[in-house]
């Protein structure tokens, strides 16, 4: 059972872990079957979100973990030359406890059983769209959606969910998605918050692994855990057997599934094929429309999730070393193995790729050779940066938010917070938004 508190949430970092369960089956269940408390603070008429239409329209580019369809974690927006300025900050939302472990605030990039040793640093994730900001927080015994006015800072909704631990929010057009550590997915319509449908796979971890919607089609993927006896006596010896599903979303009607022996990560979608990885070792290609496979790669250990740019594919492994695989054929182009190891999930930006280290700083690589560019040093670990016009931007656990010039590596600016923040900053034109570990939430503005 997991404990739903925040132990590491002083500094704003943790580590991945994972969880199982032993159950079976699977199948589709009518929005009816399954109920969810409203807590919302209403005010008005809420902002009319995008018509579904049809379902080769929808698409979650940039409004999703990784902030779009290839998870490169560049944000289309001018971004911001310097704050100086709070436009808004809410109240308190949530608490952060001081015991026990918070698994909401995880990157779901990888995982991994907990270590003496951190080696994989996450942040909450916060997704934008339809002039809102959604994200999921532990409140009350359960854990809760939140959407708040990306305008005014006003409480638009929090729903309570059934069950825990659920990957972060995924939105196209009117409707968000949802995955639970259960094996449960759900769509929610945010023109009324009503469930349209719901996958109930029973048996399947599905937390962490944060959907994809690429025309019409979402993708997801889940792992069955089963234990075996090792050698003469039954020592809990664990494997997973894991899928990826394709499904309608509109309907939640299943396309094709696509059966892994390892978990996946998170999906990574371009030019009609998906990419994703596994902790066997492997990266797959497989084609988006009928679900069957391209290549697949083998890495020296437990991969994490891939970010697709340039017809490469780069991601970083459970040792932190950082791998470029061509697109077109599954084969590396390098490997490198870093001193201080990868331990975010990657940005991959203006044919390079950024990322945080194991042992504090910020590192920039050559995406063509897998040499280093620059180091940005930091006194406290930083989670995954972002990208947007030029410049990187990070949250770091000594109460700052900075801006990198992503071609030299020299500081932009610096902003001191009020509390150590616990999300990823998430960029807009003239705004930045990110929560802290106190439960608010900021705009900051330039004027």
């Amino acid at each position: 059972m997991i404990t739903k508190c925040q132990a590491c949430i002083a500094v704003g970092f943790t580590m991945a872990a994972l969880f199982s369960y032993q159950m079976s089956g699977d199948r589709l269940r009518p929005a009816a079957s399954r109920s969810f408390t409203d807590n919302a603070h209403e005010s008005g008429n809420r902002q009319s979100a995008v018509t579904d239409r049809s379902g080769g329209l929808l698409n979650s580019d940039g409004a999703m973990f990784g902030v779009n369809l290839r998870r490169t974690r560049v944000y289309d927006a001018q971004g911001l030359q310097e704050p100086k300025s709070v436009l808004w900050k809410t109240s308190k939302l949530f608490t952060i406890y001081p015991t026990g472990a918070d698994f909401s605030i995880l990157d779901p990039g990888f995982r991994i059983p907990s270590r003496p040793v951190p080696i994989y640093y996450g942040a909450r994730s916060i997704i934008t769209a339809n002039k809102e900001a959604y994200f999921i927080e532990w409140v009350n015994g359960s854990d809760s959606l939140f959407a708040i006015d990306l305008q005014t800072g006003e409480t638009k909704k929090i729903l309570k969910l059934v069950g825990g631990n659920f990957s972060g929010p995924t939105v196209a057009g009117a409707l968000l998605f949802v995955g639970e550590r259960r094996g449960s997915y759900y769509a929610f319509d945010l023109r009324d918050w009503k469930m349209k449908w719901e996958i109930d796979k029973k048996g399947y971890d599905s937390y962490g692994s944060s959907p994809a919607v690429a025309d019409g089609v979402v993708y997801f993927g889940g792992a069955k855990i089963i234990y075996e006896p090792s050698g003469p006596y039954f020592d809990n010896s664990r494997k997973a057997k894991g899928s990826v599903h394709a499904v309608d979303a509109l309907t939640g009607t299943q396309k094709w599934v696509f059966s892994i022996n390892g978990y996946p990560t998170p999906i990574a979608v371009a030019d009609e094929v998906i990419y994703f990885g596994d902790d066997d070792r492997h990266l797959f290609a497989v084609n988006a429309n009928d679900g069957k496979e391209i290549w697949k790669f083998k890495a020296s250990e437990e991969i994490g999730t891939p970010a697709i740019m340039d017809w490469r594919a780069f991601f970083s492994d459970r040792n932190g070393n950082l791998y470029a695989v061509d697109l077109k054929n599954g084969q590396a182009i390098w490997k490198a193995a870093k001193k201080n190891k990868v331990a975010t999930a990657l940005v991959a930006y203006n044919k390079s790729v950024y990322y945080g280290g194991r042992e504090n700083s910020l590192y920039a690589v050559d995406a063509i050779t897998g040499e280093e560019k620059w180091v940005y040093r930091t006194t406290k670990p930083c989670p995954a940066p972002v990208a947007a016009n030029g410049a990187i931007y990070v949250a770091c656990g000594d109460n700052t938010l900075l801006a990198i010039d992503a071609e030299s590596g020299r500081e932009r600016w610096r902003y001191q917070t009020p509390h150590p923040p616990i999300s990823h900053p998430v960029i807009g034109n003239g705004v930045i938004y990110y929560l802290d570990e106190e439960g608010i939430m900021y705009a900051l503005g330039s004027s």
